[in-house]
């Protein structure tokens, strides 16, 4: 009796312990595959969380698995007139709202007591909205936040009838934009009211200066590329007879580390980092560094070309396999975004380049003007051809993973000219950033 006793708890230990290690494997296997795809619509955008908390059952509901994401950059949809919000949410979610007007809490509560009357005073507008599933569900439990901002403009003053004594200034002026700037971000300036005939030209060693006709001047914007050293650098404008200097102060930007983990042996991604790829890859692109269309194609606020999680930010130093001898600063920003979701165009702008890549996958190439180009990477497919000129939010293509690369995202890259010329893809995206710093100035 006690044989048959000692046999049973044997076994009832043996299955308790398959039991347990069966539990902590498939614990550890669960993965964000669990977490749903959620998105939301307001003023007639699909927006995707910013960040998110999320309890996916195991087992029946016998446990759950904890997952959380926080994204750095939000959406913003630049200028509305009279915006209407036209909320879509998902089903099965509370919906929550959280507006404030020039940093103020302007409204808090639920989309029923929501009204377009709230966002139609001017002002810059910050909404949160708080989407949760709440717990007791079958398939999760948890909450998705999604972030944007939006500027609603002042009624512009009427301009008075010109006088017929007034005239354009005679002599001409110089305006320079914010002379502080950090690594990556860039340096504006106009000439304004020159003689006919008469054309700038500017010269630093910082970058190229490319002076392309805006309304009664020129302008230019020079890139502080991500690995320009600190100090200050004058800046050289001749125009005739007329000449004026400015000095730029280069301030240090704390670039963040990664540590990026690829199989090497994948034949795909030894395809990609083969010497043929890297050659194929300047035969290309060290001819774009050198070549400027002269005509300014954008206007107004980059906009982001695909939404997702910022994996790897702009100018990040990143290393292989915890190899720290192989750092290099990442040159642009790589958008995690669902695979073959649009990829479109941030501003106006001519392709000059769309094809396929070993070392990068299917690429585009866009000349905004002036020899500022933004470049598209690891695409599943592009949607342009060469020549063509695209508005913005546009189609370019759609994402993928092709090339070096670990899954499906899009590497989105500005620059100005030259191998080191590279600037932060996301300070265009703010209405402040020194690309615009001269557009508020008065001219005269």
């Amino acid at each position: 009796m006690k044989k048959v006793i000692m046999i049973a708890v044997s076994v009832i230990l043996a299955v308790a312990l398959g039991l347990g290690i069966f539990a902590f494997v498939s614990y550890r296997q669960a993965d964000e595959t669990l977490v749903p795809k959620v998105t939301v619509v307001a003023f007639g955008q699909t927006l995707s969380p910013v960040e998110y908390e999320w309890n996916a059952p195991l087992w029946g509901g016998l446990m759950t698995k904890h997952f959380e994401a926080i994204a750095s950059v939000e959406r913003h949809l630049g200028e509305l007139q009279a915006p209407v919000a036209d909320f879509g949410f998902p089903s099965g979610y509370l919906a929550g709202l959280d507006l404030t007007k020039n940093g103020a809490p302007a409204y808090s509560g639920t989309v029923e007591g929501w009204s377009d009357t709230l966002v139609a005073q001017p002002g810059e507008y910050q909404l949160q909205i708080r989407c949760e599933k709440p717990q007791g569900s079958e398939d999760g439990y948890g909450s998705f936040v999604f972030e944007l901002g939006f500027t609603v403009p002042a009624e512009p003053e009427p301009e008075p009838e010109p006088d017929a004594a007034d005239s354009l200034p005679t002599e001409p002026e110089f305006i320079a934009g914010r002379t502080e700037l950090q690594q990556g971000e860039i340096f504006a300036m106009r000439v304004m009211y020159l003689p006919e005939g008469v054309e700038p030209s500017g010269s630093t060693e910082l970058g190229r200066v490319v002076f392309t006709p805006v309304e009664n001047g020129w302008f230019a914007a020079v890139p502080v590329g991500n690995t320009r050293a600190t100090g200050d650098y004058p800046v050289q404008v001749q125009a005739g007879e007329q000449s004026w200097e400015v000095t730029v102060t280069v301030l240090a930007f704390d670039f963040d580390e990664q540590n990026l983990i690829i199989d090497t042996t994948d034949p795909d991604i030894s395809e990609a980092n083969s010497p043929e790829a890297i050659a194929e890859y300047n035969s290309v692109m060290l001819a774009m560094y050198e070549t400027y269309d002269e005509e300014r194609y954008w206007d107004g606020v980059f906009i982001q070309p695909a939404q997702g999680w910022i994996s790897t930010q702009f100018g990040e130093i990143r290393y292989t396999n915890s190899d720290f001898s192989s750092g290099r600063p990442h040159w642009g920003m790589d958008i995690a975004a669902m695979e073959n979701s649009e990829v479109i165009a941030p501003n106006r702008g001519k392709v000059v380049f769309s094809d396929y890549l070993l070392a990068v996958g299917w690429t585009v190439i866009v000349e905004h003007g002036g020899g500022l180009k933004s470049y598209y990477y690891h695409m599943n497919e592009t949607k342009v051809e060469e020549g063509q000129m695209l508005e913005q939010g546009d189609l370019i293509g759609l994402v993928g993973s092709t090339g070096y690369s670990t899954g499906a995202h899009l590497h989105f890259e500005m620059r100005m000219g030259g191998n080191t010329a590279v600037i932060s893809p996301s300070m265009l995206f703010d209405a402040g950033a020194g690309l615009y710093s001269t557009e508020d100035l008065p001219a005269g």
